[in-house]
């Protein structure tokens, strides 16, 4: 999920846990979207990663990690 229109920022990975099919990624990737400041989101259920491009004047990386916490996932930044 892309923002139209959105910079460039800060890009995380993110390793979920629990996610077992392509809604799983796609609610990952609703959610953390609509987090202000994040621009681009692509949650693959696969691999179990998610990467997030945000602008870390608006949100951080551990309000992101606890998104994806709050959609009923594990989640841990990578690296």
């Amino acid at each position: 999920m892309t923002r139209e229109g959105a910079t460039m920022g800060q890009t995380i990975k993110v390793r979920t846990s629990g996610t077992h099919c392509q809604s799983c990624s796609m609610l990952i990737e609703m959610n953390v979207g609509d987090l202000d400041g994040v621009s681009e989101v692509r949650a693959d259920h696969a691999s179990g990663v998610a990467t997030v491009t945000f602008d870390p004047d608006k949100v951080d990386a551990t309000r992101i990690v606890a998104e994806i916490q709050a959609a009923g996932y594990g989640a841990e930044l990578v690296g």
